[in-house]
């Protein structure tokens, strides 16, 4: 079967069709050994080249919080970067260390309800952003309709 999906601005796909599609799929799936239904789960990237995140009970962070670190482009620390802090604001920069862009990042919620990081250059430009995952602690996400990965290096 092939699935062909539509991203919008931020990279997310265009999925609740589909996403009711899969849950109907998924439910009707049956049980597991215990008698309880099967849950739908998403994958989480793979970050074992990186060091260990800390992954502890962090739901008492602000969304903000749970993204400040330091991401580099598919976790490789010679790559380009963006260095959030925990105020909002971020730098991101070039693979030699020279600084591109500087600006905040803000939590919003888009048309669709969905719950988005948006980063803004220091002239209120939207520069890039992504869709929440929901982790306590953002380990990567991606912008440019996928083009770019970030994971977080510690």
């Amino acid at each position: 079967m092939m699935i062909s999906l539509q991203t919008n601005k931020w990279g997310r796909a265009a999925f609740a069709a589909g996403m009711t599609i899969l849950l109907l799929l998924l439910s009707s799936c049956g049980t597991d050994e215990t008698g309880s239904s099967a849950e739908f789960s998403e994958t989480k990237p793979d970050t074992s080249s990186v060091n260990s995140i800390d992954n502890t009970d962090t739901a008492s962070l602000d969304p903000i919080e749970r993204l400040s670190g330091l991401f580099y482009i598919d976790g490789d620390r010679s790559a380009a970067s963006v260095a959030i802090e925990t105020d909002g604001s971020f730098t991101t920069y070039y693979a030699s260390g020279t600084a591109e862009q500087q600006g905040s990042v803000r939590y919003e919620t888009d048309a669709s309800g969905f719950h988005v990081y948006v980063f803004y250059t220091d002239e209120g430009k939207p520069y890039m952003g992504f869709v929440d995952s929901g982790e306590s602690k953002i380990s990567a996400f991606e912008t440019g309709n996928g083009s770019y990965r970030y994971v977080r290096v510690e």
